[in-house]
């Protein structure tokens, strides 16, 4: 309204301008300039009667379907906000969580490590008795072995020693000495 007022006291300050312009031309005794701005006048003012309610009610509704929009924005600012903020506490949760895991499993970490450690040292300690089994049986293989080739190589030095030493004699006595002992025996009585 108010940018009517003020067409119309422009339109008022120039009339005077259009009228001074030159030609007397009138309709009906009223300059030809007065119908124009009349015509001008009550085109706009029949177009802005005409427009008025659909443009009241356009801009109402579009104000109205910018504050539904502004309140749907805010409530999704709002839930975007929260679903932040719950993000947020989980992860808080999810980092805490890991940190428990963390420990937990340097925890059993430890434990499988000393139950390892036990494992491996009573594997050794198998291992080591196996192996000192099976030393002293070789050991003794050794010298049940030892004594076999001693005992053959003492025989053998002997029978050396005895046909050398030994005399035709020597043999005779010992020969007859065994006689007698066997026929002692064979007898009865043992000595």
């Amino acid at each position: 309204m108010r940018k009517l007022v003020i067409a119309v006291v422009v339109w008022g300050a120039a009339l005077p301008a259009w009228a001074s312009e030159g030609s007397a031309e009138t309709f009906l005794g009223l300059p030809v300039v007065l119908w124009k701005t009349l015509n001008f006048v009550g085109f706009f003012g029949l177009l802005a009667y005409l427009l008025a309610k659909p443009m009241a009610a356009f801009f109402r509704t579009r104000r109205e379907g910018i504050g539904r929009q502004l309140e749907e924005a805010t409530k999704q600012r709002q839930e975007a906000e929260r679903l932040s903020a719950e993000m947020e506490q989980k992860v808080a949760s999810l980092e805490g969580e890991i940190t428990a895991m963390q420990e937990r499993l340097r925890r059993e970490g430890e434990k499988e490590r000393e139950a390892l450690e036990k494992q491996g040292e009573a594997e050794a300690a198998r291992f080591l008795a196996q192996v000192e089994q099976e030393a002293a049986r070789r050991v003794e293989e050794a010298r049940a072995s030892l004594s076999r080739e001693a005992a053959g190589v003492a025989a053998e030095l002997a029978i050396e020693l005895l046909e050398k030493e030994l005399t035709q004699a020597d043999r005779e006595r010992i020969f007859t000495s065994t006689l007698e002992r066997l026929k002692t025996r064979a007898a009865g009585g043992v000595q």
